[in-house]
């Protein structure tokens, strides 16, 4: 009988499962995301409509039966594995077709992700210009340091970062929001991670203890034909 290397469990902290995207009442906010990873667009209103454009300029829809889309009982949108291909404008109205709230969205390809190791002189993607008419800025947006994924002992943390288009004098713009339906083939249009090593020291009031609860338990011997390990509700933002 073939002897088992290990058992792989699945397991997730309840109260993380989702990431929330906020925007001001009545607003509209401008974000890159990347794809495969879920999200919530926030919008508080039970009776809420979403609708929904792409990013080549197409009619406004009501959103009612998507496979990876769900209202939410509050009125807020999740999206499960979103795609490069629902890049486009979200609005959320109420019953009386007010304007709550408009998420313009980007989701970069993670497929093309640009991934390097900090202490391992690694280099992150240089700002490029490209040629549109006129001449842009092509750079990486980064967000913040992410939280040490260890404490009491080297860890690792990571950062992401995001394409961005910046002509002169004007706003930044996630670049399939700015280039729409140009077909541009260019390697630098493409998002970023950037890893680095980290120590921090434990905190006992930071600890929070929550239930996980176990989806799956994978036994792995040394027949097993290659396999894909799928964590549910797992999320690059976390």
């Amino acid at each position: 009988m073939l002897a088992a290397l290990c058992l792989v469990s699945f397991s997730f902290p309840m109260l993380w499962a989702q990431t929330f995207i906020s925007c001001s009442y009545k607003s509209q906010c401008q974000q890159a995301l990347l794809s495969g990873n879920d999200i919530v667009l926030r919008c508080d209103h039970k009776k809420a409509l979403w609708y929904f454009s792409s990013i080549i300029g197409e009619n406004m829809v009501l959103l009612n039966s998507r496979p990876n889309i769900k209202k939410l009982p509050g009125g807020s949108l999740q999206l499960s594995d979103p795609q490069p291909s629902q890049a486009g404008l979200f609005r959320c109205e109420d019953d009386a077709n007010g304007l709550l709230v408009e998420y313009e969205i980007d989701f970069q390809d993670a497929t093309t992700l640009h991934i390097t190791h900090k202490d391992l002189g690694q280099e992150p993607l240089q700002n490029e210009t490209l040629k549109l008419g006129g001449e842009v800025l092509v750079f990486t947006h980064w967000k913040p340091w992410q939280d040490c994924n260890r404490c009491g002992e080297p860890g690792e943390r990571k950062r992401l970062g995001y394409c961005y288009v910046e002509e002169p004098l004007e706003t930044p713009m996630p670049c399939r929001l700015y280039l729409r339906d140009e077909k541009v083939q260019y390697s630098r249009l493409r998002p970023e991670m950037q890893v680095e090593g980290c120590f921090v020291p434990c905190d006992p009031d930071k600890e929070i203890q929550q239930p996980f609860f176990i989806f799956d338990i994978y036994q792995l011997g040394k027949l097993t034909n290659p396999m894909w390990l799928t964590c549910p509700l797992a999320s690059i933002y976390r």
